[in-house]
């Protein structure tokens, strides 16, 4: 029995030369940490990101995979124009701050209101944006009397009750400047406006319909948000968010009736004042209640912050594993996309027993890279996950068994 276990141990045993000496295997295999012939590099390792590929064969731009610290991303080719640089050094896409093919222009930002707005077009009078320091307004149109002029000039500035009147249609973007700094303090908001001046716009939707109402401060605005209905002064307020802070953006979603007038203030949080752009956006459909969704652009340090509500939405999407519980549940999507690499932290605060997840690709069927539904019903979900410049990622506002109602979400990214 001593002689069978010897000659078993001897069998799995390194093997044995002359002289009695244990010695390692000689067998010449990638990934044996030894320059065996026929190889390039042997780091005895099977990871991809580092100077030697798991087939022994050194790193290089155009091989297919992203060498950390080195490249930005690789594509398998060098070829500009498909997504990543022939030289693998960033990632081609409006918002990387490189003019790549197809673009007139690109500042690496999110703003929409100076010299390059959304895909990296260069800015213009009539383009939907109005351009801090050189217009006014811009309407996207060629109506001259509707608040805006086809020179992107506003009409009478108005910094009290009921405000500027800005006829609003489907399909248009209607862009507003702004500097509060002109105007006094005379309203105030439910969650926010105290102590800053503001100045009102009257709203004046032609159709039933969605409206997505977003302020943004400029050169160090700390912007506050609320809408009334049918009077400036007393009127019913339907909608108010301040959560943000200096040149960051409010964003409200509000169901409007055609021929009702609504009241938007650009107001500031505790004392600020300053330039700002509100932007304004008409839609017959709910924002969001289908694929890509809203979209969402969310630069590095800025929280970007969005309010709905998914009892409006359709049972469109669901998610997998712990999220699965979200099936035939009315949901809402957002289609975030971080300027910057790295973690992305989304926030949903709801008022009924919610779930989010995300998505990568798709939207519609991508990979679920992030999920919250551990905490009991109305609590805070959050979720945090890297992300890839220029990416698009699918932010799911959604439900749990049927569960729906009002939120607020908020990005930020942490490059």
């Amino acid at each position: 029995m001593l002689a069978l276990i010897a000659l078993a141990g001897a069998a799995c045993s390194p093997k044995a030369v002359e002289n009695g000496d244990l010695q390692p295997p000689t067998t010449e295999v990638c990934g044996n940490g030894d320059l065996d012939v026929g190889e390039e590099c042997d780091d005895g390792n099977y990871y991809q990101g580092d100077a030697c590929l798991n087939d022994c064969t050194k790193a290089s731009c155009g091989d297919g995979q992203v060498f950390k610290g080195v490249e930005a991303c690789d594509d398998g080719n060098n070829k500009d124009g498909d997504g990543c640089s022939a030289d693998c050094r960033y990632a081609e896409g409006c918002g990387n701050g490189k003019l790549d093919a197809n673009e007139e222009c690109d500042d690496g930002n999110a703003s929409n209101a100076d010299a390059c707005v959304e895909g990296c077009k260069k800015a213009k009078c009539g383009d939907g944006y109005a351009q801090i320091g050189v217009e006014e307004c811009d309407d996207g149109n060629k109506v001259d009397q509707d608040g805006c002029s086809n020179e992107c000039k506003k009409g009478a500035e108005s910094y009290s009750c009921p405000g500027l009147s800005l006829p609003l249609k489907p399909g248009e973007h209607v862009s507003m400047v702004g500097d509060s700094a002109k105007s006094k303090d005379n309203q105030a908001g439910s969650c926010g406006g105290k102590g800053s001046p503001e100045i009102p716009y009257e709203l004046l939707p032609s159709i039933d319909g969605w409206l997505v109402v977003t302020l943004t401060g400029i050169g160090g605005f700390d912007p506050a948000l609320y809408l009334r209905a049918d009077d400036c002064n007393k009127g019913a307020e339907v909608g108010c968010v301040d959560s943000t802070s200096s040149d960051q953006n409010e964003m409200l979603l509000l169901q409007v009736k055609g021929g009702k007038s609504y009241f938007a203030f650009a107001d500031g949080h505790q004392g600020s004042k300053g330039q700002y752009s509100l932007d304004l956006d008409l839609s017959k459909d709910v924002p969001g209640d289908t694929c890509p969704g809203v979209a969402l652009v969310v630069p590095p340090s800025k929280t970007v912050s969005v309010s709905g509500d998914t009892s409006f939405g359709s049972s469109d999407s669901k998610g997998v594993d712990k999220c699965a519980a979200s099936a035939s549940t009315k949901d809402l999507v957002y289609q975030v996309t971080p300027t910057a690499d790295g973690t992305l932290t989304a926030t949903l605060d709801p008022s009924y027993n919610a779930i989010m997840y995300v998505r990568v690709g798709s939207c519609s069927g991508g990979k679920q890279v992030a999920c919250s539904e551990d905490s009991p019903g109305g609590s805070l979900k959050e979720v945090s996950f890297s992300v890839s410049a220029n990416t698009k990622y699918s932010v799911f506002a959604d439900g749990e068994n049927g569960s729906a109602g009002a939120f607020t979400l908020e990005l930020y990214l942490s490059p």
